[in-house]
């Protein structure tokens, strides 16, 4: 398919150009950014707490049997401990033991859950790129002169920010934004000379810049040279025909030197374009009395976001914390290594036979090592299993009585499950297998304490607002986990009798 993509054509469209109130909008979705992002790396969190009360009884009893029960039930604890919290010897973040405990549990794991091992395997391959993007929300304000451009091209900039801007050009001159953003200030200002100055090194650095262009041919107007300025708003327009504003300033330079066939021409591309757009841009001309006719362009959301996830020294040193604290222990450069890493213990882990791992039936709560898996892919033993094979008519007193274990065991482990669900939102559901059931439940619960602990406020808007709102983010943290606690009283994780 030919043409622009959607991206490219909501990119184009006026909102989005002039998107002036881009610096609320990046904190909003920064914030939310950093809420799925730690709800994820709390759900993961949570799943490993999970996995350690699900299968440590299963740990020890393999070092029990591997130990002939020689070892006194103290050393054995002992044993257990120091597997399980061995990452604490480090200086390892969170993550690192839920890496440890998948490896350490990863044969009595069923087929479910080790998908989720799948996929925090591939989070830790992107796990560099995420924390790159939010380091780029939390230095938005202070990296890449973000905050100077911004206040200096809405007129709000101080003389502060001029002279950061005015730094900046001194120390990055092949930057060709900063110089942009000087223009317009001398354009502010009267300056319109140094401006035409200014923009002619900008279009040697982006000779294929539109907007340069246009702005070139305010300042050359405002110099009552029409024809350059003619010349520079064609030269913006032929780089990017979808543009109304360059139309509609065309059709201005015109109208001032009286050429109006060719006034009227321009902005009937323009409206062929946007016929609305253009009515409001006129409608606005009209009632304008300041004199300034021409539209000046404010930076591009897609030129914001690039400058804003522009690496740089504090770029770096924020996404880097941000690892730390998830992770830690290792430089973030080494990410893919680690996922990497766990891959391959993953594969070699998966040619350990079976047998030598404790299972658990889902049918019975037996322990066993030789057995096969039910058709939804849980540990079944071999008497279960053979039990699940026979016909009805064929059932006899053996057959009987291990029924009647599955149904005391059922009945025991529904009432179990509901207690840990209610001590922890879907550790009760992986106790009996309902791994989607708990991976929701552990997500919402994760979600719902995000919200009540931060608020939402992760990061704020450069540009003061009133309005607070971290206690309605938190109302609706507290609104979910009552409705999640609802839920698991209407539909525990097992229903007796089914």
């Amino acid at each position: 398919m030919n043409g622009p993509s959607m991206l490219q054509y909501l990119m184009g469209m006026p909102f989005f150009r002039d998107l002036s109130l881009w610096p609320f909008f990046a904190a909003a979705i920064g914030n939310g950014y950093f809420i799925v992002i730690a709800t994820t790396i709390l759900t993961l969190v949570l799943i490993g707490v999970c996995m350690l009360a699900k299968y440590t009884p299963n740990l020890v009893n393999d070092l029990e049997n591997g130990a002939n029960s020689e070892l006194p039930p103290l050393g054995l604890k002992l044993w257990v401990a120091l597997i399980l919290g061995f990452p604490v010897f480090f200086d390892a973040g969170p993550l690192w033991f839920v890496f440890w405990w998948f490896i350490v549990f990863w044969g009595y794991l069923n087929i479910f859950e080790k998908r989720i091992v799948y996929v925090f395997t591939a989070l830790i391959f992107m796990s560099s790129p995420l924390a790159h993007v939010g380091a780029g929300f939390l230095t938005y304000a202070d990296n890449n002169l973000n905050r100077e451009i911004f206040t200096i091209n809405h007129a709000i900039g101080s003389e502060r920010d001029e002279a950061a801007v005015e730094s900046w050009i001194q120390a990055h001159p092949a930057d060709p934004e900063p110089l942009n953003t000087k223009a317009l200030w001398e354009m502010e200002r009267g300056g319109h000379a140094a401006a035409v100055a200014l923009l002619r090194r900008n279009l040697d650095l982006a000779p294929n810049n539109g907007r340069y262009y246009n702005h070139l041919g305010v300042a050359l107007a405002s110099l009552g040279k029409s024809d350059e300025s003619i010349k520079a708003f064609q030269n913006a327009s032929t780089l990017e025909p979808g543009s109304i504003v360059y139309l509609f300033n065309l059709s201005r330079i015109y109208q001032s030197t009286f050429n109006f066939y060719e006034a009227d021409r321009s902005i009937g591309r323009a409206s062929a374009l946007d016929p609305d757009e253009v009515r409001h841009l006129l409608d606005r001309d009209a009632k304008r009395k300041d004199g300034k006719r021409y539209i000046i362009e404010q930076v591009p959301l897609r030129e914001q976001i690039g400058r804003q996830m522009k690496p740089g020294p504090q770029l770096k040193q924020a996404a880097d914390s941000l690892w730390d604290l998830a992770f830690g222990l290792v430089d973030r450069s080494r990410s893919v290594y680690i996922g990497l890493t766990l891959a391959l213990l993953l594969f070699l882990l998966g040619h350990i036979p079976e047998e030598k791992f404790t299972k658990r039936c889902n049918r019975c709560g037996k322990y066993y090592y030789a057995g096969s898996t039910s058709a939804s892919g849980y540990p079944m033993c071999l008497q279960c299993l053979w039990i699940e094979t026979k016909p009805k008519k064929q059932m006899n007193t053996v057959l009987t009585s291990k029924a009647e274990d599955i149904r005391s065991y059922r009945v025991k482990i529904a009432k179990q499950a509901t207690k840990l669900e209610f001590v922890l939102p879907g550790m009760g559901s992986f106790h009996v297998n309902k791994t989607m059931k708990a991976l929701s439940r552990l997500a919402l619960f994760s979600a719902a304490l995000v919200l009540i602990l931060t608020g939402g406020s992760f990061i704020s808007s450069f540009i003061p607002s009133d309005f607070d709102y971290a206690i309605v983010v938190r109302l609706a943290g507290a609104v979910l986990a009552g409705l999640l606690y609802w839920r698991i009283y209407k539909t525990p994780p097992l229903k007796l009798g089914v």
